[in-house]
C-alpha cells in the first residue's frame, strides 16, 4: 500500500479523528493490519500502520544486553508510541497527552496539536500535522526545493544529476 494526498481534518471534543476512507480502503488486515501506531516525529507524528511498526520494531531487538545508546533510543520511541484501533466509523482516538488542550500534555511532546489537523500521505505511513504548522513546513519546502528534489532522487534510486 502506497498512502498519498492530503486530507484536511477536524479532531473532535472527544480527540477522535477520522482516518480518510481512501486509506482505510487500501488497508490490507492481513498485510498491514486495522490499527495504527502513532509515534511523536519532531513537528508532527506519525500514523504508522500497525504490522509495518510490529516490522520495524522487530529490527529494534538487539538482544539481552544492548548499547546505552540503542536501549535511550528504543526507551523513548516506544515509550511515546501509541496503539490506536479505528472504531466502527473510522476514528482513532488521539491521546490526551498529544493535544494542545488537553488536561495532561506531555511536557516533552514537540508536536501539540490543536483541533484543525491535516492527514499527510507518506508512502507507507501517515503524517499527522497541525494544518498552520504543515502550510508552514510546505512553504520551506518550495523555498529550498532544488534540495528536496535532489533528495527526493535519492529516495528512488535515481543519481543527481553531475554526481
Amino acid at each position: 500500500m502506497v498512502i498519498t494526498d492530503r486530507y484536511d481534518h477536524v479532531i473532535d471534543d472527544k480527540n477522535r479523528l477520522a482516518i480518510p476512507s481512501q486509506v482505510r480502503n487500501a488497508l490490507d488486515p492481513e498485510v498491514d493490519g486495522t490499527a495504527f501506531y502513532l509515534v511523536p516525529e519532531g513537528r508532527y507524528l506519525q500514523l504508522i500502520p500497525e504490522k509495518l511498526f510490529q516490522r520495524l520494531a522487530t529490527l529494534a531487538n538487539a538482544g539481552l544486553q544492548v548499547p546505552p545508546e540503542l536501549a535511550r533510543a528504543r526507551r523513548l520511541m516506544f515509550a511515546a508510541a501509541s496503539r490506536l484501533e479505528p472504531d466502527k466509523a473510522g476514528r482513532v482516538n488521539i491521546p490526551e497527552r498529544f493535544m494542545a488542550d488537553g488536561k495532561k500534555p506531555d511536557p516533552f511532546g514537540e508536536a501539540m496539536l490543536g483541533r484543525e489537523v491535516t492527514l499527510v500521505g507518506a508512502g507507507d505511513r501517515l503524517e499527522l500535522w497541525n494544518r498552520a504548522d504543515l502550510q508552514a513546513h510546505l512553504r520551506e519546502l518550495f523555498a529550498d526545493r532544488h534540495a528536496v528534489q535532489r533528495a527526493g532522487q535519492q529516495i528512488f534510486g535515481q543519481a543527481p544529476p553531475g554526481t
